[in-house]
């Protein structure tokens, strides 16, 4: 009961949601540059107005500071792999943002306004709403539950009889809801998101999101001069299990073996159904030697248990792979597929149950 309660609360990430998540964070990085400077004017036409004017002076001097920061943050963004932790804390800026102009814009003489402008408060839940592109609940969760803490650190900074509690209290539900309307967006985001990038059948990659995925992973390999190797990795004879259990069982044993791989893969690899029987696998920062060893211990994994069929019958499976090594193979997606197809259909014309890591 505990675990189902913290997996709707607190769900994991999808790996394969990390790079839409990024583009997430760099649009909102970009929009929140755009809104803060938009803010500054305000401090700054004070000051056009009364130059002497110490509380505009302050209020762009922090308008400013949380430019600089904002613009750190789309630095951050753009970074592959993306910085861990950059969205909760992009999330309590835009937060804290909104929090310090209520502040800093309508405190002194007009305490009782910081808590009564509708603009200012609606910030509140653009930062919330906003975290929704990121396709990750938590940070939805994170930023209401920061909002609602610093608003109501707010309210009791402004401790002043012309504050309205009534309508203090239902910002605070505004708040509540806008949380939950920006996790349900993200929550059918990520659901749309993973049904287009991930196979019906095993649950791994498409072969289209794994290619996508490969030619950055390559451009990152050659740029901080890092190996590594892809396999295509086929299941011997699987057309024979269907002609003998029908497709049915077909399935099933694809589905067993997908499971079997992915118990031996990191979660940094890629891993994805390449078409029909074929899988193709992509180990990050890994040498030709790394890659062959642990593809022999894949090989055995998948061979080492029959599969039990729902029809009466056990199948037992084995597996070829062929590897290609980047820079050694080559820098380019298309080729390297094309390298350890090769090398595949040589393990497999020699005898299948083996690999080949040279042509």
């Amino acid at each position: 009961m505990v675990r189902t309660f913290r997996r709707v609360v607190w769900p994991p990430v999808d790996p394969a949601l990390v790079d839409a998540g990024r583009e997430g964070e760099l649009a909102v990085a970009r929009t929140r540059i755009a809104i803060v400077g938009l803010l500054a004017l305000n401090p700054a036409a004070a000051l056009v107005r009364q130059p002497g004017d110490a509380a505009a002076l302050l209020t762009l001097v922090i308008e400013i500071f949380f430019l600089a920061l904002s613009i750190t943050v789309l630095q951050f963004a753009r970074r592959h792999p993306p910085v861990a932790g950059l969205g909760f804390a992009a999330a309590a800026l835009d937060v804290s943002v909104v929090s310090v102009y209520h502040v800093t814009v309508f405190a002194g003489a007009f305490a009782p306004l910081a808590l009564s402008s509708r603009v200012a408060f609606a910030l509140y839940l653009l930062a919330i709403l906003a975290t929704s592109l990121r396709n990750d609940g938590r940070i939805a969760t994170f930023a209401g539950l920061l909002a609602a803490s610093e608003w109501l650190a707010l309210i009791r900074f402004f401790d002043d009889t012309a504050v309205d509690m009534m309508a203090a209290v239902e910002e605070l539900v505004i708040i509540a809801a806008a949380t939950m309307l920006a996790r349900i967006i993200a929550s059918r985001a990520r659901g749309l998101r993973l049904s287009s990038i991930r196979d019906n059948l095993t649950g791994l990659l498409t072969r289209a999101h794994f290619e996508e995925r490969l030619a950055t992973e390559l451009m990152r390999s050659t740029r901080t001069h890092r190996p590594l190797a892809l396999a295509i990795i086929d299941v011997d004879q699987f057309k024979r299990v269907n002609d003998t259990f029908g497709h049915l069982a077909g399935d099933e044993v694809l589905r067993e073996v997908a499971a079997r791989l992915t118990k031996t893969v990191r979660r940094s690899d890629l891993f994805c159904r390449f078409g029909g029987d074929e899988f193709a696998l992509a180990f990050i920062d890994t040498s030709v030697v790394d890659a062959a060893a642990r593809l022999e211990d894949i090989r055995r994994t998948v061979s080492a248990t029959p599969i039990p069929l729902r029809i009466p019958g056990v199948v037992t499976i084995t597996c070829s792979a062929g590897v290609a090594v980047s820079p050694l193979d080559g820098e380019d997606a298309t080729a390297l597929v094309g390298i350890a197809d090769a090398r595949l259909l040589a393990a497999k014309s020699g005898g299948r149950d083996r690999l080949m890591v040279a042509g």
